[in-house]
């Protein structure tokens, strides 16, 4: 907003901050881990930069509006408070029912039926296919899917859900030493650890499709994943599992 008060920047100076601002900014609102996430970020946060551009010009050049200013190649809104606080509450409120109808639709079309089979015990449950989920176990890069402790607690006793809720894995029972594995993970806060097991079969159903080949590694979490929508995170290596045609599981748990 200083830039304002400067008469003339020249075009150079100009496009160095600008470049400098928009890479901090960002950084700050998305915290990109990687170079590629930063580039793709940068490159979005440009392109609806331009569009807005584009919108105010064509809003100058059809209704020459006369409390619209532009200084250094940014422009500026002269209003009041009032104004300028409904709008953003206005605006803020659209494109929060836009991205719910939106999410809702992504979800809903990335919802796959989950047969888990774990020391003979099957349990059918909802999945979600994240494409973001990469994550991988141990030496041999097993696929790591993550699922809500409540939702797989038939799967387990009452001892062993007791552990596995209190986090204490140093008194596991017996009936888990050998089976029960720490995951190493990141998430926003920092990097942390989820229990896991490895299920003797995953099945995985879309529409009336199937595949059961690939090999994953159950991640346990004591956090709800949705709010009822899905109790599984799938790996995004099902984009490229191989499906044959399959029969409904039948209701799920």
């Amino acid at each position: 907003s200083l830039i304002i008060f400067y008469e003339d920047i020249p075009l150079l100076v100009s496009v160095i901050y600008k470049l400098l601002v928009a890479g901090l900014i960002t950084g700050v609102g998305f915290l990109p881990r990687s170079v590629r996430g930063f580039l793709k970020a940068f490159l979005s946060f440009f392109a609806i930069s331009f569009l807005f551009g584009g919108v105010m010009y064509a809003l100058e050049i059809t209704f020459n509006p006369q409390n619209i200013l532009y200084m250094n190649g940014t422009v500026y809104f002269d209003m009041s408070i009032t104004y300028l606080v409904g709008s953003v509450l206005l605006i803020y409120g659209a494109f929060m029912v836009v991205n719910f109808l939106l999410t809702k639709h992504a979800v809903k079309n990335k919802i796959y039926e989950v047969k888990i089979t774990f020391r003979n015990t099957e349990i059918t449950l909802r999945g979600f296919g994240d494409t973001g989920n990469n994550l991988k176990y141990g030496v041999s890069a097993r696929p790591v899917i993550i699922g809500e402790l409540s939702a797989l607690a038939p799967l387990f006793s009452f001892e062993e859900l007791k552990v596995l809720k209190s986090g204490m894995y140093e008194n596991i029972p017996d009936t888990l030493v050998g089976k029960l594995h720490l995951v190493p993970c990141q998430t926003i806060s920092g990097d942390s650890f989820l229990p896991a097991v490895i299920p003797e079969k995953v099945e995985i159903k879309s529409g009336n499709k199937k595949t059961n080949s690939l090999k994953f590694c159950l991640a346990l979490s004591n956090k709800k994943l949705s709010d009822g929508e899905y109790n599984v995170i799938l790996h995004n290596s099902i984009i490229d599992a191989q499906w044959e045609e399959s029969k409904p599981y039948g209701k799920h748990n």
